[in-house]
């Protein structure tokens, strides 16, 4: 079922302002029956998301005691052993016992199989003679899971080119914390690719590796990944280097990944693109790629390029379209020599179809090169970019492309339109 009012609401993102996106909501319930120290006190912390690190945490309890939590689907609010049970039991874990100070942290992963759009209920009873029946509970907390996309923020502007001499050779922007959007300086490249980088709880994406000429790429991305695994207690966390597609402006910084520890750099060909992400029809199947609690969904999409790939990120719901569109001129090479024309138009129908099935936030594309006037383009190899079109784009832009590529049938022309131009070799 379609939320469209709903979703452009938790899409809209404000340039400039922070977001960590949608998360988990945990909520105190209160209760507890006192024991040695009074009434033991539980906080929990964490994704609702499989693979996804969740945090328990008890203090003032009675030292050294045995500690049993019992979890729920529901709450209930029985009377027990001197106090009451919040939550309705599911599960009640065999004891574990409390430290010399009477604190208790349970860390485990959120499980592929357990519930992760049903608010769970969590109570701890502790073994204490000084409660009124020899058993201390804890107050109940309850886990309420993330509703709709993470949104994230886009950037007043983008580095554009018109100060070489401030400028970085690459912007790196948070779209949120988990979800980075790195832009390439014209200044080293008037391809000024943007490419994207995604955390999950093993391993994070990092899709395309630029246009070559930049300073630092490798190091800003081991930064960012490091910093991100630091925070969140990662060890030997890994990083795979993807691409939306091969040609030289999205992959020239691949040698500087090589050899990195715990990196994987997926070749290039459509062979190794297939056997990589386990291909076996393409392009017309839809494969998936696990990050570790975030699944990325792959959309075969050559034409472009033969190994061309859209990437959609479920967590924020943001498609990542490479070549196939973006605000800019829109190639499709050797278009009727080569047969390429046909084999573009069946991947726009492909994402219409993907779209139509699921909520999209923004189109993010690999490139601008429109003005922010209505169907005009940048002159070719133009080495700065002001007034440059914002970069994200919507799926109405997918309609809009996919009805451009039927209405021209078999023979494609030039075609401007507002966001982006139609620009076939033949």
């Amino acid at each position: 079922m379609r939320v469209a009012p709903l979703l452009a609401l938790v899409c809209l993102s404000i340039p400039g302002t922070a977001d960590s996106g949608a998360t988990t909501t945990w909520h105190d319930l209160g209760g507890g029956h006192p024991g040695t120290f009074g009434v033991p006190m539980l906080t929990g912390s964490g994704e609702l998301i499989p693979g996804a690190s969740i945090t328990l945490n008890l203090t003032s309890s009675k030292p050294a005691a045995p500690a049993f939590l019992v979890v729920g689907l529901s709450q209930v609010n029985l009377p027990f052993l001197g106090g009451i049970l919040l939550p309705d039991p599911l599960v009640v874990l065999a004891p574990q016992l409390t430290d010399a100070n009477g604190n208790l942290s349970l860390h485990t992963s959120w499980p592929s199989t357990a519930p992760t759009s049903a608010d769970v209920f969590y109570q701890y009873w502790v073994v204490d003679p000084a409660a009124s029946q020899g058993v201390a509970a804890s107050n109940g907390v309850m886990s309420a899971p993330p509703v709709g996309p993470a949104p994230g923020t886009f950037p007043s502007a983008w580095i554009n080119g018109t100060d070489c001499s401030a400028e970085q050779p690459v912007q790196v922007h948070k779209y949120n914390d988990d979800f980075y959007i790195i832009r390439q300086s014209l200044c080293t490249s008037v391809e000024a690719p943007f490419l994207y980088l995604i955390f999950g709880e093993q391993r994070a994406l990092l899709l395309d590796s630029g246009a070559g000429g930049q300073v630092g790429l490798a190091l800003t991305i081991d930064a960012l990944v490091n910093d991100w695994a630091a925070a969140h207690g990662k060890t030997k966390y890994g990083l795979t280097v993807a691409h939306t597609h091969g040609h030289g402006d999205h992959i020239a910084g691949d040698s500087t990944f090589q050899g990195r520890p715990n990196t994987t750099v997926v070749g290039t060909g459509a062979a190794a693109v297939q056997n990589f992400f386990g291909f076996t029809n393409w392009p017309t199947e839809l494969q998936t790629y696990d990050l570790g609690g975030r699944i990325i969904d792959l959309i075969p999409t050559p034409g472009h390029e033969s190994a061309h790939l859209t990437f959609y990120d479920r967590r924020t719901a943001n498609l990542m379209t490479g070549d196939t569109l973006y605000p800019g001129r829109i190639y499709i090479f050797s278009a009727i020599s080569q047969g390429t024309w046909p084999i573009f138009q069946a991947s726009m129908q492909r994402l219409v179809d993907f779209t139509a099935n699921n909520d999209v936030c923004w189109l993010l594309g690999a490139h601008i090169e429109m003005t922010t006037t209505s169907g005009v383009d940048f002159a070719f190899g133009a080495k700065t970019h002001p007034n440059e079109h914002i970069l994200q784009l919507e799926t109405k832009h997918i309609v809009e492309l996919n009805s451009a590529a039927i209405a021209m049938g078999a023979l494609p022309v030039l075609e401007v339109h507002p966001d982006f131009i139609v620009y076939p070799f033949n």
